[in-house]
């Protein structure tokens, strides 16, 4: 026994000594990593290991304020740590569209948010899949955008939403009008995509708008921290699993949707989004326009084509509902930009459906919409682009599967007046030429980027120009006998100028 003593004396503590200097070593070869790549990439905020610039974070303002001021003090590209990941911001326009134009940069990071939403087109990642899928839903979205049933689409909704409304709550009274405005923009691309409507009360709307919407807003800051942390995820297994079915239900109604419009399909009739993206995915088979035949065949199933269509949904409701009620707080805000669009739209139009080609006439109206969406956009930093394969950012060296983003927000709102003339200030005559036109921005403004630039630009750009204008000529039109007015004895900030948040309030 004497002798197994003596043996447990010398080697427990070499075993202890060995795995303490195993951690030690660990840990020194972690940090010099880690700091190796902080110094290696675009310069920003000095990170700590595990948590990087959460800290910076941890004010009473707003995240995109804490942003801008990383831009202004680090320039034109800079780095944030996210936990241990390295984020890289790009607020040069120029830039931008060098970088993003590249196929080097069209990737998409595969984290929590991503695998949730699931493999549509706006964030699937690069490849022969993305780029398959992309022709065909850009083909049926252009075409569709362009399509005069939407005209009729949009008038109905608006319509039975603002009667709903008086009939609720009645005239010349406060309304809470964020549930209206998201049913109206629920019912657009619900009839637009399937032929279908809701009602405030239907069950499948609630749904939808709970997932869409409601749900990130209730996990609040942890499904941020859900993105960064596996940690985290593990901790809050139970909240993101229920989350997962919730999403899981929607994607399985709306590829049943898609899926029954092929009982009733008719080559050359096309009802709805669903029939146009059919018959883009028939014409892509047909001519093998991306690839072989079998290769679009396989990336282009029902399941996948119905992912599409969620796409459509999840980007599609949130940002355009968002940037509504912005238009709505504008109006609202300054009676003499309400009665301009009112008078513009009673010249231009009277009291005839407006159409596709009334935005060739409304020039104030597409000024009003432009400059909101450059004023308050609901999207700042777009969405995160990987790096496929190790590439450069001017001096810098950016590492395969890298993170970075163009920073929308910033470019279209800075503070230098680099690209534009008192920043600061909401301006709809920005976008007025000496003609008294509308300018067409992406020519003639290059730093109005409202939907993200480059080979991954949103897909559903044009479908959005159009609800937007649409939903709001003829709001007026249906409005035509009131003021539309802040409420300013609420608790409500009667100045939507002095909000730094990216969602009205």
């Amino acid at each position: 026994m004497s002798v197994l003593r003596q043996l447990y004396s010398l080697i427990i503590p070499d075993i202890w000594t060995t795995i303490i200097s195993l951690l030690i070593g660990y840990v020194v070869y972690y940090l010099a990593k880690f700091y190796y790549q902080y110094y290696s990439l675009p310069p920003g905020p000095f990170p700590l290991p595990l948590i990087g610039n959460l800290l910076t974070f941890r004010t009473k303002h707003h995240w995109d304020y804490i942003m801008r001021k990383l831009a202004k003090k680090y320039g034109p590209i800079f780095t944030v740590y996210l936990g241990n990941s390295p984020q890289i911001m790009i607020t040069d326009p120029v830039i931008a569209r060098d970088v993003f134009n590249k196929s080097d940069f069209s990737g998409r990071t595969q984290t929590y948010f991503v695998k949730l939403i699931g493999d549509g087109v706006i964030l699937a990642d690069y490849g022969p899949n993305w780029e398959t899928r992309r022709f065909v839903a850009h083909a049926a979205a252009k075409k569709y955008s362009k399509n005069e049933r939407l005209v009729n689409v949009v008038v109905d909704c608006v319509d039975k939403t603002v009667e709903t409304m008086l009939k609720t709550i009645g005239p010349n009274k406060p309304i809470e009008p964020s549930d209206y405005i998201y049913l109206t923009f629920l019912n657009i691309l619900a009839n637009s995509a399937f032929n279908e409507k809701y009602n405030i009360d239907d069950p499948e709307f609630k749904k939808f708008k709970y997932v869409l919407n409601d749900l990130m807003y209730e996990s609040g800051i942890r499904f941020v921290l859900w993105e960064y942390s596996k940690l985290i995820q593990w901790i809050d297994y139970k909240s993101i699993k229920n989350i997962a079915k919730h999403f899981d239900d929607c994607r399985e109604i709306i590829i049943e949707k898609l899926k029954n419009h092929y009982k009733d399909y008719y080559s050359g009739i096309e009802r709805d989004f669903c029939d146009t993206l059919i018959a883009a995915k028939n014409y892509a088979l047909r001519e093998g326009v991306i690839g072989s035949k079998q290769s679009v065949a396989e990336y282009l199933t029902d399941d996948k084509l119905g992912m599409t269509v969620f796409d459509l949904f999840f980007a599609g409701i949130d940002t355009s509902y968002n940037t509504f009620q912005w238009l709505l707080l504008f109006l609202s805000n300054d009676l003499n930009v309400q009665k301009k669009l009112r008078n513009e739209i009673s010249d231009k139009i009277g009291d005839r459906l407006p159409t596709l080609d009334d935005r060739q006439r409304c020039h104030y109206v597409m000024a009003f919409i432009s400059e909101t969406l450059r004023f308050r956009n609901v999207v700042p930093v777009g969405v995160a682009h990987k790096v496929i394969v190790d590439s450069k950012i001017g001096n810098y060296r950016i590492p395969k599967n890298m993170t970075a983003y163009v920073y929308q927000g910033f470019i279209m709102r800075n503070d230098s007046n680099k690209y534009w003339t008192n920043p600061n200030d909401f301006i709809p005559e920005r976008f007025i030429d000496s003609d008294n036109h509308y300018m067409i921005t992406r020519s003639q403004q290059p730093a109005f980027i409202p939907f993200g630039i480059g080979r991954r630009v949103c897909l559903g750009e044009k479908m959005a120009i159009a609800d937007l204008f649409l939903v709001l000529t003829r709001f007026l039109q249906s409005t035509q006998n009131y003021d539309i007015v802040l409420d300013s004895h609420q608790g409500l900030d009667a100045d939507p100028n002095n909000s730094d948040s990216i969602s009205p309030n």
